[in-house]
């Protein structure tokens, strides 16, 4: 018994990668710790789409070659496909992307030094009317430089 495979046709993705940010967000990116190493690649809904398409029709023999061209595991389709049939794929995500932008990373830096300082600043006045009590118990006047 012979078995002949044939070939099918499908169509190439749109765009694998969905638009990058524009040009003065990537400069702040260039700052940060992960300065020099590639971004995270995000993948659009329809080229999602596309994939577990095109990963399903494939025959037995040529899946992974589909992943190998794509640069893509098979957690991947598997992720995809279970987002498919659950009608969740292009749904939004419900909060804020984890991780901090050098910007926000830098004002919460900023705030505690802050807090710091004025921590610092609290303990000298402290400690100035502890002695300028004393000094006043003592009867000792203090000159003011000011």
């Amino acid at each position: 018994m012979t078995t002949t495979t044939i070939p099918i046709e499908v169509p190439a993705p749109a765009s694998p990668v969905a638009p990058g940010p524009d040009d003065a967000s990537a400069e702040s990116a260039d700052e940060g710790p992960r300065a020099g190493r590639p971004a995270r690649r995000s993948f659009t809904a329809e080229y999602k789409r596309a994939i577990v398409a095109e990963y399903d029709a494939a025959p037995v023999g040529q899946k992974g070659a589909v992943l190998r061209r794509e640069r893509l595991y098979d957690s991947h389709v598997q992720e995809w496909r279970a987002h498919i049939a659950a009608g969740t794929l292009g749904a939004s995500r419900r909060g804020p992307r984890p991780g901090t932008p050098a910007r926000t990373a830098e004002i919460a830096q900023l705030r505690k030094q802050v807090q710091t300082l004025e921590k610092t600043v609290a303990d000298r006045d402290a400690r100035l009317a502890q002695t300028q009590g004393a000094l006043d118990v003592l009867g000792k006047g203090v000159a003011c430089a000011t």
